[in-house]
C-alpha cells in the first residue's frame, strides 16, 4: 500500500515540476553536465540568441537612433492663452493707485509681477497697445520654433511626415526668444523680462508618434539569430561537457519543434508517466520488501514502512526544488540524509540498499545527468562503510567529518580525472560540503525522532539502556539485589548464545536485564532476594502465591513502558515465560486438593516469538536452576541444559519462533562453559602451615 502512495505522490511532483518545463523532444541537460548522446539536427534551424545578448544589442539600437522632433501647435496655444489671462488681470481696474491689487490678483494666477512695473496698467490704450504687439511677438516667436539650449547643434525635423536635419541655429533658444519679446516696448521692458521666463517654452519637443515608429523599425531590423545549423550538424557531442552555447543551441532547437507544432500525444504521454510509475514503484516496493525481510522476527507495524517512504518523497522534492525551481547544482541536494538515517535506525545492509533505491528514484527529477549522482553515492557508501568500520552510527560529529572527507576525495579525483579548472572544481567542492552540511543537520533531526516516535531497539537506544545508571536498572539494584545479579548473569549466557546462533547479541543482553524488572514491585516474595520468601507463601494459599509471582510480567511490561524501553525489549519481558505453568505452587496446590486448575498456574504469554526470547527464556532457567543446585561436575550442569531444553520443547515453547535444533545444539555448547566457569565447585587446597 505505501509503495502505491509513495508512487503516486513522486509521480505527481514529476507532473508538477518537470511536465511542460521541457519540450518535445526533451534534451534534459544543464550547462556543464558530460552529454551522454550525440544530439543531431534533424533539420534546418536558425540559432537564436540568448535573450540578454538580444536584448543588450537592441538597446545598442535604440541608443543610437536619432530622436525625431516637431513644431508643437499647442505650446503656442498655450502661451497666448497665457497672455488673454495677463491682459484681461490688467484691464480689472484703471486706477494707478490699484498695482499692488493687480500684482496679487496675478500672484493668485502663478504669475510673480511687482508692483512698481505695473505703472501704465491704469492707461486703457498704452494697455491695448502692448496686448497687440506682444500676442504678435509671441506667435512670431513660437511659428519660428523656439529650442532647448541644451540640444546638439542639428535636430532631426519632422515636416510633411518627412525627416529634415535642422540646424539648431534657425530656431531661437529659450533664452533668446525671451530677450526678443522684452524689446518689444521699451518702456515696459521690466514688465516684459518678469514674464518671458513663464511665457516663453520650447515648442520643438519630440514626436512620440514618430519615435515610436522609428524604434519599432529600428528593432526589427536585429536579427534574433546568429547562425543557421544544417540538417544532421552535429550540436552536442557524446561524452563533452554542456557549454552555454551547447544549451542555446538546443533552446533553438526547441523553438523550432514548437514552429513546426511538433509535441508528444496524448498516448505519448500516459506511456511516459506510465513507464515512470513502473519504474518508481519497482524500486520503492524493493526497499519496502528488504526492510519487512530484515525486521520479519520483529512484529512490523503498518507506521514503521511510513518513514522509509516518506524519505524517498523528501529527497524527490529536493530534486525538484533544486533542479526545477531554484536550478541549483544538484551537488546540493542533501542525498546522504536518507541513506545514513536507513543505515542508523534499521542497518548497514538496509543503509547501502537505500542509498541506491533513493538515486534511482531521483535519477528522473535530475535529468537522469552521471557527474552529481556519483559524487553523491560515492561520498555516502564511503561514509556508510567507515560508518561501520569505525562502529560510529550514532557519532553524528564523526559521521559528518567522514562525509566531508568522502565528498571532498569523490570530487576531487574525478575532477583530476577530467582535468577540470581550480575554480570549478572548488566550487563544486564547496556545493558538496554545503550538501554534507544539510544531509547531517538532517540526520540529527530525524533519527532521535525516529527512535522516540516508534520506540525502535536502535543500536544507540540498546546501549543506552544498557548503562547502569538508567533508572530502573539503579532501582533493580537497589531494590532487588538478587534479581539484578541472576539479570546480569542471564544476560551473559543469552549474548554469547546469541551470538552463536546469528541472533542480535545486543537484544538479548539488554532483553536479559529487564526481563525480570516487574519484581522490583513485590521483591521479598522472590527467593533471589529474600531467603526468608518460603515464611510468606506458607501464610497464602498455592494460586495466591503463584498469582503474585505471574504478576511480574505484566508489572514488568508497566514499567517498561512508563520509561519508554522499545517494544522489541518488552515482547522479550513479556514472552520470557511463555505459556508455562508455575510447577512448584501448581504441584502444592494438587497436594492439597486434585482439583487445582492449571490455568490459575500458567503464565499468560505469548510464547516466545523471537530467538532472543527464547535465549532469554532458557537463560533465565538455567541460571536460577544451577544456583539452587549443589553442582559437582560439568555433567551436573549439561544435565540441567538437556532438562531444561527438552521441557520446553516438549510444552511447545518455542513452537512459534524462528529457532532450529541445529540451533538449540549451539546454545547448549555456548551456555555450558559459562554456567561451569561461574558455578562448578572449586578444590579445596589445604590450609598452609606455619612454619
Amino acid at each position: 500500500m505505501f509503495s502505491i502512495l509513495t508512487t503516486i505522490v513522486i509521480v505527481g511532483m514529476y507532473q508538477i515540476f518537470a511536465v511542460g518545463r521541457f519540450n518535445y523532444p526533451e534534451f534534459r541537460l544543464k550547462e556543464g553536465q558530460i552529454s551522454e548522446t550525440e544530439v543531431l539536427a534533424p533539420f534546418d534551424f536558425p540559432v537564436l540568441k540568448p535573450e540578454n545578448e538580444l536584448a543588450e544589442e537592441k538597446e545598442r539600437k535604440l541608443a543610437k537612433l536619432r530622436k525625431p522632433y516637431t513644431i508643437s501647435e499647442e505650446i503656442m496655444f498655450d502661451a497666448l492663452s497665457a497672455w488673454d489671462e495677463i491682459y484681461a488681470i490688467l484691464s480689472t481696474n484703471d486706477s494707478p493707485e490699484n498695482a499692488q491689487y493687480i500684482s496679487l490678483e496675478l500672484k493668485k494666477s502663478g504669475w510673480t509681477v511687482s508692483p512698481e512695473v505695473l505703472g501704465f496698467a491704469s492707461r486703457s490704450t498704452v494697455r491695448e497697445k502692448l496686448y497687440n504687439k506682444v500676442r504678435n511677438q509671441i506667435s512670431t516667436l513660437y511659428k519660428q520654433g523656439i529650442i532647448d539650449a541644451s540640444l546638439a547643434d542639428s535636430v532631426l525635423i519632422v515636416q510633411n511626415d518627412k525627416l529634415i536635419v535642422e540646424n539648431t541655429s534657425k530656431f531661437n533658444t529659450t533664452t533668446s526668444a525671451g530677450d526678443k519679446l522684452k524689446t518689444v516696448t521699451p518702456e515696459l521692458n521690466d514688465f516684459l523680462a518678469q514674464i518671458a521666463p513663464q511665457l516663453i517654452k520650447a515648442n520643438i519637443v519630440v514626436d512620440e508618434e514618430k519615435l515610436n515608429e522609428l524604434s519599432q523599425r529600428s528593432l526589427g531590423s536585429v536579427s534574433p539569430s546568429e547562425g543557421v545549423i544544417l540538417q544532421n550538424e552535429v550540436i552536442i557531442r557524446k561524452n563533452t561537457r554542456v557549454t552555454p552555447a551547447d544549451i542555446q543551441r538546443l533552446e533553438s532547437l526547441q523553438d523550432a519543434y514548437r514552429n513546426r507544432n511538433v509535441r508528444k500525444s496524448p498516448l505519448q504521454e500516459l506511456l511516459t508517466i506510465l513507464g515512470l510509475f513502473v519504474f518508481v514503484f519497482i524500486v520503492i516496493s524493493l526497499a519496502n520488501h528488504y526492510f519487512g525481510v530484515q525486521n520479519k522476527e520483529e512484529r512490523l507495524l503498518v507506521a514503521d514502512f511510513l518513514p522509509l517512504n516518506l524519505g524517498f518523497i523528501l529527497l524527490t522534492l529536493f530534486a525538484c526544488l533544486n533542479n526545477y525551481v531554484f536550478g541549483y547544482s544538484n551537488l546540493l541536494i542533501p542525498f546522504a540524509m536518507v541513506g545514513l538515517s536507513a543505515a542508523i535506525l534499521v542497518s548497514f545492509e538496509y543503509g547501502l540498499l537505500y542509498s541506491i533505491c533513493s538515486l534511482l528514484v531521483v535519477s528522473p527529477f535530475i535529468n537522469w545527468e552521471t557527474f552529481s549522482p556519483i559524487v553523491l553515492i560515492l561520498s555516502t557508501l564511503i561514509t556508510l562503510l567507515l560508518m561501520r568500520r569505525q562502529n560510529a552510527f550514532h557519532e553524528y560529529a564523526t559521521i559528518g567529518f567522514y562525509l566531508v572527507i568522502s565528498t571532498i576525495l569523490t570530487v576531487s579525483s574525478i575532477a583530476i580525472y577530467k582535468n577540470d579548472p581550480l575554480l570549478s572544481t572548488l566550487r563544486s567542492i564547496g556545493i558538496g560540503l554545503a550538501s554534507a552540511a544539510l544531509s547531517i543537520g538532517g540526520i540529527i533531526l530525524i533519527v532521535p525522532y525516529y527512535e522516540r516516535k516508534w520506540n525502535r531497539a536502535t543500536k544507540q537506544t540498546m546501549l543506552e539502556l544498557l548503562d547502569f545508571n538508567h533508572p530502573l536498572l539503579k532501582r533493580l539494584a537497589t531494590e532487588a539485589v538478587g534479581t539484578y545479579h541472576h539479570s546480569l548473569i542471564v544476560g551473559n549466557l543469552a549474548e554469547r548464545a546469541a551470538e552463536a546462533i546469528g541472533a542480535n547479541p545486543l537484544l538479548a543482553r539488554v532483553g536479559s536485564y529487564y526481563h525480570d524488572i516487574g519484581k522490583i514491585i513485590n521483591t521479598e516474595i522472590f527467593t533471589e532476594n529474600n531467603e526468608d520468601s518460603a515464611k510468606i507463601h506458607n501464610i497464602m494459599v498455592p494460586e495466591e502465591s503463584a498469582n503474585l509471582i505471574r504478576n511480574h510480567v505484566s508489572e514488568g511490561i508497566v514499567l517498561a513502558k512508563k520509561y519508554h524501553i522499545p517494544q522489541p525489549v518488552i515482547d522479550i519481558i513479556m514472552q520470557h515465560h511463555g505459556s508455562s505453568i508455575i510447577r512448584f505452587f501448581y504441584d502444592k496446590a494438587q497436594k492439597s486438593h486434585n482439583d487445582a486448575d492449571k490455568l490459575d498456574y500458567q503464565y499468560p504469554g505469548p510464547r516466545p516469538q523471537t530467538k532472543e526470547a527464547v535465549l532469554v527464556m532458557i537463560s533465565d532457567i538455567v541460571e536460577s536452576t544451577t544456583k539452587s543446585k549443589n553442582i559437582e561436575n560439568e555433567e551436573d550442569i549439561t544435565k540441567i541444559v538437556d532438562d531444561t531444553i527438552n521441557r520446553l520443547i516438549r510444552e511447545g515453547q518455542f513452537d512459534e519462533a524462528p529457532i532450529t535444533i541445529r540451533d538449540l545444539h549451539r546454545v547448549k555448547a555456548t551456555m555450558i562453559p559459562v554456567l561451569e566457569s561461574i558455578y562448578r565447585k572449586r578444590q579445596d587446597y589445604p590450609a598452609q602451615k606455619d612454619e
